[in-house]
């Protein structure tokens, strides 16, 4: 019975308490279920009594179904093993604040208002850190020159382009309530296949799902242009287009990608950014994109035998999967190419301006294709900030170098100073992150719209999210909640393992932007902001020093408005600073 004991204690990472019609029982809570010990030990992320641990406080009567039969009972009590230090406390709510009115249209600053009203011949770059108000003064400059156009009878056609699903359907709300009229409102990397596929019709349905993180920054890399020269003039080997039945755009990446002298000189056009594994990568995944699918080598099979048993293609999950398919990064270089001549391109549409939200984020030959897509006096106005560069392979310089892509004769660059949309504490905090100076707040902390919470183990962080969460609903059920996690992996974890909360994980931009408690990533969060924002995952394991691991942070931390809760399973990141 010791040697139980022990195990129990060993396993325990916290215990619950309850009465039911069989008298009063204890279960512990840990990383494996072991019925054999007293008290016996359920695994807290699977076991059905679980799951009351996180939904039901002690006195609140429980029912549950488990094994096809109804269990109910009243929770006497519950808590967390702590062996070790105590845990740093946590505010169980955060100060209240009353409702904001999401409908109302904002007002601007008189900095602001300088910016939207430029003259209609001038480009814009509104830079400056997050929550100053780029995205808004962008759209009510685009509704300016909409309204002045209308007013000198003249049409006006606008496009705005985010990076993210999330900040598109945001956009769309504001483009709604400024009643901009004409406006296209698009994701970036799909506005550019949607483009590339209509400039050169015979490229294939699909877009490559598995390319290397190596294959997107070469291709993405402005050293690319060192070679394209090549291909003006020309021209295929003789019978290659009639055997391999290729498009003329298709057989440019042929002769691109495929040919390792010509990937050799990109990297060495690239002065050390791209490292020499880059062009085995690229020319063995471009083998690989013309190869044909196993369904076009079978076309003498019924149909209904070329479908595998889950429902997916024959090739999905295989080395083959990416046959007969290009990258998302080819658009660009597509483009480029038909605008020095090499490839003849279909009429594509123009716009009068353009709004490239979150611009630090795309590559130079995607502002270049973006500029192409400008009527002759149109305009565009880049939107942004460089501490929230997050992605490594946009090879984002500066405004300079994103200015002279877009090829417009008259720009103007305003920074915005004042910070609209987080509290004075969370400002300051994320500004610490992008200067190396974050420091976590005390215990009880300086301003409450700050706390930082670390859990000896996953139980711990995750009974802690269900609680205070879900009391903080209880009190303001308007609020909207993200938990933001770094990576998609740990967001659909944590949301199994959130088994108190009815939280939604959205990793697909699929933000509705209503009251409750999101998990989703920092990737997907660009450009919006939520009532309160939780890091679940600011310790060493998620976020080891790295410069853009720190942008990253900035990026999650910057969405709250009124509280920013941070917790770490383990020790803290080095990226944060412990309490004073």
């Amino acid at each position: 019975m010791a040697t139980l004991a022990r195990v129990t204690d060993d396993l325990a990472e916290g215990y619950l308490t309850v009465e039911t019609d069989r008298g009063e029982r204890t279960f512990a809570l840990g990383p494996r279920t072991a019925l054999d010990g007293e008290p016996p030990v359920l695994d807290w992320r699977t076991a059905p009594l679980a799951e009351v641990f996180f939904r039901h406080a002690p006195g609140e009567p429980y029912e549950i179904e488990a094994a096809g039969r109804s269990h109910e009972g009243r929770v006497l009590a519950r808590r967390i093993v702590e062996r070790g230090a105590p845990a740093a406390g946590v505010q169980p709510l955060p100060a209240a604040i009353p409702q904001p009115d999401r409908s109302a249209l904002v007002t601007l600053d008189p900095e602001q208002q300088r910016a939207v009203d430029l003259p209609a011949e001038t480009s814009l770059v509104v830079d400056g850190e997050a929550g100053v108000g780029k995205t808004l003064v962008a759209l009510y400059r685009a509704a300016s020159l909409a309204r002045r156009a209308r007013e000198r009878g003249r049409g006006h056609r606008t496009l705005v382009l985010v990076p993210t699903e999330g900040l598109r359907r945001l956009a769309r709300l504001l483009v709604e309530r400024l009643g901009i009229p004409r406006v296209e409102i698009a994701v970036t990397d799909a506005w550019l296949l949607e483009r590339v596929r209509a400039a050169f019709p015979g490229l294939p349905a699909r877009t490559s799902a598995s390319a290397a993180a190596q294959v997107i920054a070469a291709k993405r890399h402005p050293a690319v242009r060192a070679v394209l020269g090549d291909l003006v003039g020309w021209r295929p080997p003789r019978g290659v287009e009639r055997d391999e039945k290729l498009g003329v755009a298709r057989l440019r990446l042929l002769h691109l990608w495929g040919d390792r002298d010509r990937l050799r000189r990109v990297v060495d056009a690239a002065g050390g950014a791209l490292p020499d594994r880059a062009i085995e990568a690229v020319a063995l995944h471009t083998r690989a994109q013309f190869e044909r699918t196993t369904e076009a080598l079978h076309r003498h099979v019924d149909a209904d035998r070329l479908v595998a048993l889950d429902g997916r293609r024959l090739d999905a999950g295989t080395p083959a999967e990416d046959a007969h398919t290009f990258d998302a990064e080819d658009a660009p270089v597509l483009l480029e190419l038909a605008r020095r001549g090499a490839l003849k391109a279909a009429e594509l549409a123009r716009y009068d301006h353009i709004v490239v939200d979150e611009a630090q984020l795309r590559a130079p030959m995607e502002l270049a294709a973006i500029g192409d897509a400008l009527a002759p006096h149109g305009t565009v106005t880049l939107a942004g900030d460089h501490r929230q560069a997050t992605d490594e392979t946009a090879w984002f310089t500066g405004w300079a170098a994103a200015r002279a892509e877009l090829r417009r004769p008259v720009w103007r660059e305003t920074t915005l100073a004042v910070t609209y949309r987080s509290t004075p504490a969370i400002a300051a905090f994320a500004r610490g992150i992008s200067d190396g100076t974050a420091r976590l707040p005390g215990e009880p902390p300086a301003d409450p719209a700050v706390w930082a919470s670390r859990c000896e183990h996953a139980l711990g962080q995750a009974a802690r999210l269900c609680w205070h969460l879900d009391a903080l609903l209880v009190r303001d059920p308007w609020r909207q909640i993200a938990v933001i996690a770094r990576t998609p992996e740990h967001a659909r974890r944590l949301h199994a393992e959130l088994r108190g909360l009815d939280a939604a994980l959205v990793l697909d931009g699929d933000f509705r932007f209503e009251p409750g408690v999101i998990v989703t990533t920092a990737a997907a969060v660009a450009g919006l902001e939520f009532d309160a924002v939780v890091i679940p995952d600011l310790a060493t394991g998620f976020y080891p020093p790295a410069p853009e691991l720190a942008r990253s942070l900035y990026v999650a931390a910057t969405r709250a408005r009124d509280w920013l809760w941070l917790l770490a399973a383990g020790s803290w990141s080095e990226l944060v600073q412990p309490p004073r």
